[in-house]
């Protein structure tokens, strides 16, 4: 029995052992010390242990004292128990002796004894020969047998169909030091008192007084070490115990056991679907992620491509969302897919490039990176207002998508119908003049978004626009425009000079012809990344523009039949960002684009955040659904579309790990936990750094990129270039780079 002395001052009194090591010497980090103690029942072996419950549970204050060992200061404890059943007809044996002495005693109440047992007691035999009549037996009264709880208690826990085990408890705990040795092992054995009741686990060895020699005496070490080494089973004479007793040892921890050191199981979450497949790179499966077998072997899960149109992944950042997106995407895009990877803030990009460099994929990559260029860095360009390649009844497909990115981007509500009517009206005439200018051979003079301001401010201008256009194009700026306040134009102008602010923005915006064009990445299967990071307050505004431009292009494919159409894979990182600038055409393209084979896949950290029609059409109609760690209110929202799940499991998540659901040949699994694999893992093979120089000049190509203070130049002396070709008919470029003073020069070189 481990007394309050014993725990108050270990040291003082128990003897401890110096280890060393199989050499003789002593280690490294000097001498280390072992405790040791044999733990068995105190009391008769069929008075049962207490059956603690799980709250709280009892192995909290073994956890509690484990956490506590330094093992990187060389320090140990281990608490080993083993069990062996015992057979059935020794447990009957050992039944039936306890019966019998159960017998003998008769009967008991409230522990005292209420008389002789069926074969009588010596003062039973005196009173009887005293009382003299009748002899032997006569004027006793009835024989008085033990009661059935007499034979139940004296059987204890030994009842019939009692399941039980001869148990080995050993406590061994190492220290650098021999009071923290002792103290270790007190502390586990105070631990083991979570376990008592009728019984208890006491430590066996020899004591005189205050002292305690435990497992340590040198006739009992060889035999306790022995048995730790080598795995011997050699316990005290009956140590028996019933599972009941034990499960507490043997059981994992609970959710009510917060110790520190506690390797949590995450909860309970059902095993991958056999049916879901393994993805070696075979096109027609998108890999998930690695999912363990009933064998207890791992594998990288897919699911088929024809299953997947719609996809949702949410939790907390840095948890390797972009990453799964990432791994995604390659995959794709080494399968021979066209791929769009919306990445706000370029870490994406730089993490995908060596992997984008290998020779099978290198010639069809584009890259828009707007991360504050330097005037010599090379930028691919886009005008949305370009009607190259398009025919005139498409314009109000253009004027849509910039009038509606524009607003979106500023926040105009349905109250701003005046600068929604100038802008409007601006984009129609602009979009028309460029469709002109296409027609008749100058595609090199389209005007671009920046020229708005010019034909709301510039007169001269204005007018020789609209001497070339329909009549009925001037009908808005010759009767309506003159007349609307100055105050009207200011909402669209001041967006305008945010825009001119941005040096990524005229540069990505500002030349009059379109190199980067996503209807043509979409039939040629294009991978593209664009990165619209650094733009500063004018981030949402080309977020929206490339949203929007995302949408008419998906829905341009109309003219191809549905048989015609390559698969494209877009992803979107940082959803409720883009969300934001988008102003409900990402439920659009969740809605309708599925039937012109665009796929869809949004990353968000709050889905709470997300716009109410973008969260319930991404909940509808997603066909992948993956959520990793986050916060109560976003598991709970997210666990609602995954049944059998808990919010404290997802709560609970590691990082890199996810629970998913997925349709499987059009049935919806049951959820099942993914670990994420890295992309330095699943394309090792394919990384090439060396390539890294050819990536950048194939993207040259491609893109046709060119130095940002050569898209500049073009863009200074466009509306002169425009304004001369319109009235004099001729073609003129803009002024030489260098010439950066003065007012903007009307007569400028001819090409």
């Amino acid at each position: 029995m481990v007394s309050a002395v014993d725990l108050a001052k270990p040291s003082d009194f128990a003897e401890v052992e110096e280890e060393r090591e199989a050499g003789g010497g002593r280690g490294p980090g000097g001498p280390r010390y072992v405790a040791r103690a044999e733990l068995v029942l105190s009391g008769p072996d069929h008075r049962p242990l207490g059956q603690g419950g799980l709250d709280p549970d009892p192995l909290e204050h073994l956890a509690a004292v484990f956490a506590q060992v330094r093992t990187e200061a060389g320090e140990e404890a281990e608490l080993v128990v083993d069990l062996v059943p015992v057979r059935g007809s020794k447990v009957a044996r050992r039944r039936r002796v306890l019966m019998r002495r159960a017998t003998r005693r008769g009967p008991s109440a409230y522990g005292e004894q209420l008389g002789s047992g069926g074969r009588g007691g010596v003062m039973d035999v005196l009173r009887g020969g005293l009382g003299g009549a009748g002899g032997p037996g006569v004027g006793q009264g009835p024989v008085r047998v033990p009661r059935q709880s007499d034979l139940s208690e004296g059987v204890g826990k030994f009842t019939p169909g009692a399941e039980v085990f001869a148990a080995q408890v050993l406590v061994r705990c190492v220290a650098r030091h021999p009071r923290q040795a002792q103290a270790r092992l007190h502390q586990v054995m105070a631990a083991m008192e979570a376990f008592s009741g009728e019984n208890r686990l006491v430590p066996v060895g020899p004591k005189r007084g205050l002292w305690r020699g435990y497992s340590n005496v040198w006739w009992l070490r060889r035999g306790f070490d022995r048995r730790l080494q080598r795995g011997d089973f050699a316990p005290r004479r009956r140590q028996w115990v019933t599972w009941q007793e034990i499960a507490g040892l043997l059981k994992p921890p609970t959710a009510r056991c917060g110790a520190p050191n506690v390797a949590r199981c995450g909860g309970v979450v059902p095993p991958a679907p056999a049916a879901l497949p393994t993805w070696t790179g075979q096109r027609e499966v998108l890999p998930l992620g690695l999912v363990t077998g009933p064998d207890g072997n791992e594998r990288l899960a897919g699911a088929r491509t024809a299953d997947v149109l719609f996809g949702a992944f949410y939790g907390k950042s840095g948890f390797g969302k972009t990453e799964m997106g990432l791994v995604q995407c390659l995959a794709r895009a080494y399968a021979g897919d066209g791929c769009w990877f919306l990445d706000p803030h370029g870490a994406a990009w730089q993490r995908a490039r060596p992997y984008l460099a290998h020779p099978a994929v290198a010639g069809r990559v584009w890259e828009v990176n707007l991360a504050r260029p330097a005037m010599d860095d090379r930028m691919a360009c886009w005008n949305p207002l370009s009607m190259e390649g398009r025919a005139v009844e498409e314009v109000q497909d253009v004027v849509g998508s910039v009038v509606g990115a524009v607003a979106s981007a500023h926040a105009w509500g349905e109250n701003a119908t005046r600068a929604r009517t100038i802008l409007s009206s601006a984009a129609r005439t602009l979009a028309h003049l460029s469709h002109h200018l296409v027609s008749t051979g100058h595609p090199q003079l389209q005007p671009t978004v920046f020229q708005i301001r010019t034909l709301l401010e510039d007169e001269e201008w204005r007018e020789a626009v609209l001497a070339v256009l329909d009549p009925q194009e001037a009908t808005f700026w010759r009767r309506s425009f003159p007349d609307m306040e100055a105050s009207a134009r200011n909402p669209v102008t001041n967006a305008l000079y945010r825009m001119d602010n941005s040096l990524s923005l005229k540069a990505f915006l500002g030349s009059p012809r379109s190199a980067y064009d996503v209807r043509r990445a979409m039939d040629e299967r294009q991978i593209v990344f664009v990165c619209p990071s650094g733009t500063g307050e004018s981030d949402d505004l080309v977020t929206a523009l490339l949203l929007f431009d995302l949408f008419r292009a998906g829905m341009s494919r109309i003219d191809t039949a549905v048989e015609g159409l390559a698969p494209f894979w877009t992803w979107a990182d940082e959803l409720t960002a883009v969300d934001g600038a988008s102003h409900g055409h990402i439920a659009k393209i969740l809605e309708q684009l599925r039937k012109f084979e665009v796929r869809f896949m949004g990353m968000t950290q709050m889905a709470m955040r997300l716009s109410a029609e973008t969260r319930a059409a991404l909940m509808q109609n997603q066909s992948l659904l993956s959520a990793t760690a986050a916060d109560f209110d976003e598991a709970g929202f997210v666990t609602r579309r995954l049944p059998g799940i808990d919010p404290e499991t997802v709560l609970g998540l590691d990082k890199y790990e996810y629970i998913q659901s997925v349709m499987l040949r059009g049935r919806r699994t049951t959820p099942f936990r993914v670990r994420g694999v890295p992309v330095d893992e699943v394309f090792a093979d394919y990384r090439n750094e060396a390539g890294l120089p050819a990536l950048d000049a194939a993207i040259d190509t491609n893109l046709g990129r060119r130095t940002v203070g050569e898209i500049l130049q073009v863009q200074r002396g466009l509306d002169d270039a425009i304004l001369d070709h319109l009235v004099t008919g001729r073609t003129s470029k803009p002024r030489p780079a260098g010439d950066e003073g003065g007012d903007v020069v009307r007569t400028l070189r001819p090409y």
